[in-house]
């Protein structure tokens, strides 16, 4: 049996007696190790829920990258609702690349200042359409510049103001690409591909298509 040094009076003591046999000093004895708490396991990697690639968990409907919207559809509401729609469209995909991205950006003023951030916008989706596999073959810059001109137009004096409405023209090839995109992920996606027209959709066309044919008659009539 190990003997060990009694710290008092130095004689050899048993190391498993309760105090020393020659002083009576007590042996210190070791603290009881604390009892494992389960609050202190660290979590099993993979134990949450499935992440989807583009930053949705499968417990949620899986949507499209980019807003679907058919192209016609995209160009009739852009030229009936005085090209609100294409803010619309600008901040539906600022939305969705803010999702995906988990960046703190504001997609509302993002689309506000469209023209201005028509060449990140671009960029992102020909970006991503490259990604994917999507052959774009247009410059952001370049479709970016003309979208900022074009969307000024609308302060030149009568009739030259109606050039403001192909501002919609730059978005066309980027709209498209989104669509392309959009495609490659129809199979998952549980939204439909936004080509027909609802009650509002109809509204805004015959409202807007009569506002803008009186509106250009009053402006060449003006003449």
């Amino acid at each position: 049996m190990p003997l060990i040094t009694c710290p008092d009076c130095g004689q050899s003591v048993s190391d498993a007696a309760p105090a020393c046999i020659h002083c009576g000093r007590p042996r210190d004895r070791a603290a009881p190790a604390p009892a494992h708490s389960d609050a202190a396991t660290p979590p099993v990697a993979g134990s949450g829920p499935p992440v989807h690639p583009l930053g949705q968990t499968s417990a949620t409907p899986a949507t499209f990258p980019l807003f679907p919207v058919a192209t016609h559809k995209f160009i009739i509401l852009s030229i009936c609702s005085f090209s609100i729609y294409e803010l619309y469209w600008c901040y539906q995909n600022w939305k969705r690349l803010k999702s995906a991205s988990g960046e703190s950006l504001r997609p509302f003023w993002r689309a506000f200042f469209a023209p201005l951030w028509g060449f990140s916008l671009f960029r992102r989706v020909r970006d991503l359409a490259t990604s994917q596999g999507v052959d774009t073959g247009w410059s952001p810059g370049v479709l970016g510049t003309f979208y900022l001109v074009l969307s000024v137009m609308w302060r030149l004096p009568d009739p030259w103001w109606l050039i403001s409405f192909a501002s919609l023209v730059p978005m066309i090839p980027v709209q498209q690409a989104a669509q392309r995109v959009n495609e490659l992920h129809a199979g998952s996606a549980a939204e439909g591909r936004n080509d027909n027209y609802t009650t509002a959709n109809v509204a805004t066309i015959v409202i807007g298509g009569l506002l803008l044919v009186l509106g250009v008659v009053g402006t060449f009539m003006s003449e």
